[in-house]
């Protein structure tokens, strides 16, 4: 009969019985190592223990009831609940979540996409989840548009499976805490070419997906990789997964640094201009985003602290909103709030340095 490890009372051991896992005092001392064999004397000390049940070997003859597993719908859960989660933190229009669902479920309706996001579930929550992620993203700056359904589709497909060459990509590097070394780097950097290679192999997958999925690091001054495409060389949808990428990966902790803020992370974007970045691209992400909400607490540069005062609707610069101040630069209330308009000249130095 074949050993299996369960969870037992104290009360209910037996002689012969293999202790599966160590056994410790109440002090923190190994009380009963792993593998030791029960007896009598044993038994008495575990009495003696303050230990409630411990863990043991014991030959089980009985069959344990097997089910099918549908992988499908667990991916698909799984993915649903991602959407729900980034969609309630970081995007303005709760129907854009229920919108967007609707077109990845559509996709997921191929088995063979599943397949393919099988390969990087492995990989880790931090690859799986910005791939959803991105697919996030980018159905919303695709909405913003005016992209229509079968061109979302595309769309979406590609940046599910954006990461897909990372499968590819040493484990150690993945994961690695301190950032990449110059070697490191030119390693991760084969991954556009490793997915675009294995969705080439992939008979339901068109071509255009594939070449999306390829040029996904490219930029528009020629200094992305791994070709080294310019401005209308590189396919408009590469340039939508593009910006989604970078702005995921930047709002999400990284084994090498923190996640950076919503705001700041639209900034970074900002700051590197049209070199790298479609502006009408990013301006969709951006109208997408819920970046300040009217009524959210920040505290700025200054020191000072207050709520978002501007709807975002009525705020063209959406990142750099207006302002009530109700506490000062040495944390004490202000007897009349007074109103800061961030996007004003005059106020240019002072930023939003967190939400409070």
């Amino acid at each position: 009969m074949p050993e299996r490890m369960i969870k037992i009372k104290v009360t209910e051991l037996m002689e012969g019985d293999i202790i599966a896992k160590d056994v410790y005092s109440n002090t923190g001392s190994i009380l009963i190592k792993k593998n030791s064999s029960l007896n009598e004397s044993i038994i008495q000390r575990l009495f003696k223990s303050y230990n409630d049940t411990v863990f043991v070997y014991r030959k089980v003859g009985e069959r344990f009831n097997t089910y099918q597993v549908d992988i499908n719908m667990i991916m698909v859960k799984e993915i649903e609940d991602i959407i729900e989660t980034t969609g309630k933190k970081f995007l303005k229009h709760e129907d854009d979540i229920k919108q967007i669902k609707k077109i990845i479920f559509e996709i997921l309706n191929n088995d063979y996409i599943i397949k393919l996001l099988l390969l990087i579930r492995p990989l880790g929550i931090n690859v799986f989840n910005h791939s959803v992620n991105v697919a996030l993203y980018s159905l919303c700056v695709a909405k913003e548009m005016f992209l229509p359904f079968n061109r979302m589709k595309v769309l979406g497909t590609a940046a599910l499976l954006h990461d897909i060459g990372m499968q590819k990509v040493p484990r150690d590097i993945i994961y690695k805490v301190e950032a990449l070394n110059d070697s490191e780097k030119k390693i991760l950097m084969k991954h556009p070419r490793y997915s675009f290679e294995i969705l080439q192999q992939t008979n339901n997958i068109n071509l255009e997906i594939a070449s999306i999925v390829l040029q996904h690091h490219e930029r528009n001054d020629g200094k992305g990789y791994p070709i080294g495409l310019k401005n209308e060389k590189i396919h408009e949808m590469a340039k939508i997964i593009s910006i989604c990428d970078v702005f995921d990966a930047l709002t999400n902790d990284r084994p090498y640094r923190q996640k950076f803020e919503k705001n700041e992370s639209v900034e970074y974007l900002l700051s590197a201009g049209e070199n790298n970045y479609s502006p009408e691209i990013l301006n969709g992400l951006i109208n997408s985003i819920s970046l300040y909400p009217f009524g959210q607490w920040v505290k700025l540069s200054t020191g000072e602290a207050g709520i978002i005062a501007s709807h975002e609707e009525e705020n063209n610069l959406k990142y750099r909103p207006m302002v009530m101040i109700y506490i000062d630069v040495n944390g004490k209330g202000l007897e009349i709030p007074t109103l800061m308009d961030l996007s004003l000249r005059e106020f240019d130095d002072i930023n939003i340095e967190a939400i409070i």
